[in-house]
Formats: structure tokens, C-alpha cells, sequence
């Protein structure tokens, strides 16, 4: 039985969709794939323009195929002027377009709606209907939503002394003879010159995962500890396991670090675990993911900038982990910026360039429901 939506729960969820991405979604094609009757969160593209329309239908209809279980798409198009621009819809092309990728697909296109500054309409039945019904439905009309799917991505920088606080603990350990990884597995464990940073040492040489669960608590960041982080995240072969220590847990993390020492000595064994770093596995827990962002932003504001790039690619990695492919890039660009030979930045760059998104935004376990389903008939 083909789903329809009725106008007041068609208001309903375009009321709800900007809480669900977190900003108004001006300027954006937004699709909400269905299955069982239950709404599975939402996916935002630019609007393109018109020599983009066919490459922007094929790439969402690419990504809504990976929901298991999918059968039906609302979608909705959020232009900045009229939605009946007096020739029709607006971007009717774009709506067309993604009807016949999704047709193509064998997916039912449950409603297909434009939200302009006149008013909003269905495109199969354009009558303009007024924004206020929109506000009448909003779930939450006293939240301030950013308007730029950009907003929140901008990193205030700390004062200055803090800065120079951390970057004094920095150098003391940047001056040990070897990186973390490596004073992990080698055995030599030499002081550093400053007090502070000389005992962060010892707590990581007695565990180096032991500030992992602190750097999910929100807690206060002292200079020392904001010192050793940094020195982590500019290890490659660290930061990639921290990240697997904040997405799959701190055991799956020593599994992964006991492999990355086999790989630094040569071993061309695969994996035998999700690589967190490629989006592979279950997905982590969003409070988690987002705490650990939030930790990043608050290294990357004390973070003297022969570390600062280091700090905004994994803030970069962690937005993409959380979907957020407009922070993730704004992010690394902002990281090539300051140092244009960031590998790692320069690899987040490419995946939202390209649209690759992780695996886990697909996982059935881990797919978002939030959507209030009701008046979906």
C-alpha cells in the first residue's frame, strides 16, 4: 500500500526536520527515507545548480539504496525565494529528477514539498500554504536555530597565556627522543623537562588510555593534559587508535593499537576488526562521538599552531563520524589552511568532496527513528 501525508502531518514533519539536522535547512534538498511506516532520520544536500541537478538526484538516491529496508522518500526542497516562482515550483527539475532515480531504485516517493519565504506547497498540488502552519507545528518554536549549515564549526581561540601555558607543556614532550606510539612498544621512557608534563607521562606510561574516559566527562582541560592530547593527535598511528578508543571503546582500541604496532614493523596482515577510521562497524554512540568533538574543539582552541591542524582535522573526522559532512569539510579546510601537507585533513577533504559518507550512517542498529511518525497514513 503506497503511503500518502495529509498537509497537517506533512507540517508536522517539515516542523521537525530542522531540530533533526540541527539548523534551517535554507538552500538545501533534504530527504527522509521510510521503512515500516518509520521515518530513518534525514539527509541534506546544497541545492545545485541546474548543471548539477542530475549528479545531486543520483548521489542522494545513491545514499537513501544503502538504508536497509527502505521503501518510501519524502522529499523537500528549502529554496531561499518563493516557492511558486511564477513559472511553477521552484526547482522542479531537482524534484522531478530525484523521482526518477528513485523510481529507478524501486522506491516510492511519499511526498514531495517546497518551503520557500512565500509560503510552502506539495509539487503535485501547488497551492501555497502559509509558513505560519509550519510554526504552529514546531516542536520546539523557542530553540534558535543557526541558519548556515556552517554555523557551529568556527573554533574561538583561548587566551592567550592558556595558550602559552599549553604550549610550554607541549615542548617539553615534543623534546622526548620518541613519539607516544613508540614509547608505548620501545621501552624508553625518559622524563620530561617540566613538571606537569612529566607526570601526564607517567600516567600514560602506566596506561596510555587512561585520559580516554576523562576526555568524554566534559571535565576541566588542564594545560598539562591539553599538552599530552596534543601530542597524541599528532601521531598518526595514536590518533588513529584514540579514535578508535572513542568510537568503539577502549579495548576495542587496544586491539587496534597492538595492530598498529604490527603494521609500523612491517606486517601486511589486514585487520580483523572494524576500522573505526574508515566508518566500519556498528555506530558509536552519538553522545559519545559528540563529547569527544567537543573535547577536540576545546584542544583546538589551546592549541599552539604547530598543533593546531592536527586538532581541527580530528574535529574534522569526528563531524563526519557524526554525518556532518559541512563541518567535517569546514574543518579540514581550515586545517590545509595552516598546513597544507595535513594528510590527514587532506583525507577528510576528499571523502565529503566525493559524498563518502561512514559506513555506521547506514547500520540498522544504529538508524535514528526520532522522527514522530504520527499522522504518517
Amino acid at each position: 500500500m503506497n503511503l500518502t501525508l495529509r498537509p497537517t502531518s506533512a507540517a508536522r514533519l517539515l516542523a521537525r526536520l530542522p531540530h533533526q539536522l540541527g539548523h534551517s535547512p535554507q538552500g538545501s534538498l533534504v530527504l527522509v527515507p521510510v521503512a515500516a511506516r518509520a521515518m530513518l532520520g534525514a539527509l541534506r544536500i546544497d541545492l545545485p545548480g541546474d548543471a548539477g541537478v542530475d549528479r545531486a538526484a543520483e548521489l542522494a538516491i545513491g545514499y537513501l539504496r544503502r538504508v536497509p529496508d527502505v521503501e518510501d522518500v519524502v522529499t523537500t526542497i528549502w529554496t531561499d525565494g518563493p516557492a511558486l516562482d511564477g513559472g511553477g515550483v521552484a526547482h522542479e527539475a531537482l524534484a522531478a529528477a530525484v523521482a526518477e532515480r528513485a523510481a529507478a531504485a524501486g522506491l516510492r516517493i511519499t511526498g514531495e514539498y517546497c518551503i520557500g519565504d512565500d509560503g510552502w506547497t506539495a509539487y503535485d498540488r501547488p497551492l501555497l500554504r502559509p509558513l505560519a502552519e509550519l510554526a504552529d507545528a514546531d516542536p520546539d518554536p523557542c530553540a534558535a536555530l543557526p541558519v548556515d549549515a556552517r554555523a557551529g564549526s568556527a573554533v574561538p581561540r583561548a587566551a592567550a597565556d592558556e595558550r602559552e601555558e599549553v604550549a610550554r607543556q607541549l615542548l617539553a614532550l615534543e623534546e622526548l627522543p620518541t613519539d607516544p606510539f613508540r614509547r608505548i612498544w620501545d621501552g624508553l621512557r625518559p622524563d620530561a623537562a617540566v613538571a606537569e608534563a612529566a607526570a601526564e607521562l607517567r600516567a600514560f606510561d602506566a596506561d596510555p588510555f587512561f585520559a580516554v574516559r576523562e576526555s568524554l566527562s566534559g571535565a576541566e582541560l588542564a594545560p598539562s593534559r591539553a599538552a599530552l592530547w596534543m601530542w597524541i593527535l599528532r601521531c598518526p598511528a595514536l590518533r588513529d587508535v584514540m579514535i578508535t578508543a572513542w568510537t568503539g571503546g577502549v579495548d576495542e582500541a587496544r586491539h587496534a593499537c597492538a595492530w598498529q604496532r604490527d603494521w609500523v614493523e612491517g606486517s601486511a596482515v589486514s585487520p580483523d576488526f572494524p576500522v573505526r577510521l574508515a566508518g566500519e562497524g556498528l555506530r558509536p554512540p552519538r553522545p559519545r562521538l559528540l563529547a569527544a568533538l567537543e573535547f577536540c574543539r576545546a584542544l583546538a582552541a589551546r592549541a599552539p599552531r604547530t598543533h593546531l591542524a592536527a586538532c581541527l582535522a580530528v574535529c574534522g573526522w569526528l563531524a563526519w563520524a557524526l554525518g556532518n559532512s559541512t563541518h567535517a569539510g569546514e574543518y579540514a579546510a581550515r586545517a590545509l589552511e595552516i598546513d597544507e601537507r595535513c594528510s590527514f585533513a587532506a583525507l577528510i577533504r576528499t571523502m565529503t568532496d566525493r559524498g563518502i559518507l561512514p559506513g555506521w550512517a547506514f547500520d540498522p542498529a544504529g538508524m535514528d527513528a526520532s522522527l514522530d511518525t504520527d499522522g504518517l497514513t
